[in-house]
């Protein structure tokens, strides 16, 4: 029987357990949100520092279909306004 008590360092041979990740996420049938989710493909190929950043990412994307009006193209958010507003 194994001791729950023992670690890792004991057993320096011991595998540690495969990540799950879940399945591609459904198409929703809204294409800014399915190009946001799109980006979670890229999570678990990616180093776990950079995690947050790409979270970040799909996070602004999502706002940004949720910001956008519905049946109307999306326009990227830029830093610059257009010509004639200040």
């Amino acid at each position: 029987m194994t001791d729950p008590q023992q670690s890792d360092a004991e057993h320096p041979d011991a595998e540690p357990p495969a990540v799950q990740w879940p399945d591609m996420a459904s198409p929703t049938g809204d294409p800014l949100v399915d190009r946001a989710l799109g980006l979670l493909d890229g999570v678990a190929e990616s180093p776990v520092p950079d995690h947050g950043e790409l979270y970040t990412g799909i996070h602004d994307a999502l706002l940004e279909a949720l910001d956008a009006e519905p049946g109307l193209p999306a326009t990227p958010k830029s830093g610059s306004r257009p010509e004639g507003e200040s």
